[in-house]
């Protein structure tokens, strides 16, 4: 058997052990459901504010109540801006108050005398309908005062509905894309050192399940060490990838399919950015908790053990963070450049943009030779210390006697 194939078999058996745990199944279901509903909230938002629509397709009348005269002209304004409206005379401003001030009522706007719009205080987890409503008839009114004529009917209510001209910026970042890349820097650099971390740890109670069931020591009767090592980081890592895709695509979709105008250009090209960094940090990380998980065989010196996975994955996170805040610095590219930081702080640059194309790839390829050499460096540790049970070894110790 080739050593390719024996590594993918390896792999396989990871992949299928994990997915026979129904609480890891039922928890990525359940995470995954959640994440769409939480995509869903624009829309909902949208919903609830943008005014109810009756049973067959109509907008329900929006109540406005109206202190003093109110002329076509006016009339027709408010209607432009709310839809199908039913205006209530009322005596006063105090009666027009008490109307609004009442919770249960569903009078929620009142306009006074032409001079003056009153509205409702918003409550609720849906932003400000209310005010927003008024702001648009305050700006209505406005227009029509300003056109005032025999006109001013027809030609407010094209105004209003005029299409702004696209403004295009020339020589800065759009805003939009500024925010996008900060939202990118600040949550890729949370979500990788998580996904990380959590990962790391699967592999090496993994492996000390393993080694305390003596399963391991059937399993390095069939395969060599190297490629056993091999197989199971591949395999945590297709189960990495596999239970990240069901979490967040279905929720990423419905956010693109439902609210495509809240998705900022360049968004899918920074999500393939934090993908390719979080493999790369993975085989980086997994393969160095291989070899220290090899070192143990209790589950409660798992965490002493991953210590030194741990601070540099730590160094990196923050190191990250701090970047955020200045990623054109001189130690920002510096760190960008050292494989145990480089997931963190190039993704960082690269969503702020300021890291140049000479400098990702020169990143890139530095942790592909990073990782490389780990990997020779851990199956030389792993070897060591993969069947010693008992006493945690040393890592001296595992480098100098292999047991294989």
């Amino acid at each position: 058997m080739t050593p390719i194939r024996t590594v993918l078999l390896v792999a396989g058996r990871e992949v299928r052990q994990r997915l026979r745990s129904k609480l890891f199944v039922w928890t990525t279901v359940v995470i995954s459901v959640l994440l769409v509903a939480a995509a869903l909230v624009p829309t909902l938002v949208q919903t609830f504010t943008s005014g109810a629509v009756v049973a067959d397709g109509a907008q329900e009348p929006v109540p406005v109540a109206v202190v003093g005269p109110l002329d076509a002209a006016r009339a027709e304004a408010i209607t432009s801006q709310l839809g199908t409206v039913t205006f209530e005379p009322v005596d006063d401003e105090a009666a027009a108050s008490a109307l609004l001030a009442d919770a249960d009522g569903e009078v929620r706007l009142a306009v006074v005398d032409g001079e003056r719009v009153l509205t409702a205080a918003d409550t609720g987890p849906f932003g400000a309908p209310n005010q927003g409503r008024a702001r648009s008839i305050a700006e209505a009114l406005a227009l029509v005062d300003l056109l005032e004529g025999a006109d001013a009917t027809g030609i407010a209510d094209e105004v209003l509905a005029l299409t702004p001209l696209p403004v295009e910026v020339i020589g800065e970042q759009d805003p939009a894309e500024m925010v996008a890349g900060m939202l990118v820097a600040n949550i890729g650099v949370v979500f990788i050192f998580a996904l990380l971390m959590f990962y790391a740890s699967m592999i090496v109670n993994g492996i000390i399940e393993e080694k305390g069931s003596r399963v391991v020591e059937l399993l390095v009767e069939a395969v060599p060490v190297r490629q056993l090592m091999t197989g199971k980081v591949l395999g945590m890592g297709i189960i990495a990838i596999g239970q990240v895709l069901t979490l967040f695509v279905p929720a990423l979709t419905v956010l693109v399919v439902a609210n495509r105008e809240l998705i900022p250009a360049g968004l899918g090209a920074q999500a393939a950015m934090v993908a390719v960094w979080f493999v790369l940090g993975f085989a980086f990380y997994s393969l160095l908790c291989a070899a220290l998980g090899s070192l143990v065989s209790r589950p409660e010196e798992a965490q002493a053990v991953l210590t030194p996975a741990t601070m540099l994955a730590l160094a990196g996170y923050f190191t990250g963070f701090l970047a955020i805040q200045a990623p054109d610095a001189t130690w920002s590219v510096i760190a960008g450049w050292l494989p145990p930081t480089a997931p963190f702080v190039m993704l960082v640059r690269q969503s702020l943009g300021e890291a140049t194309a000479l400098e990702v790839g020169g990143s890139l390829v530095l942790l592909v030779l990073a990782i490389v050499g780990v990997a020779l460096i851990a199956a030389r540790i792993y070897e060591g210390g993969i069947l010693r049970v008992g006493a945690r070894v040393r890592l001296r110790d595992a480098w100098r006697s292999r047991t294989i």
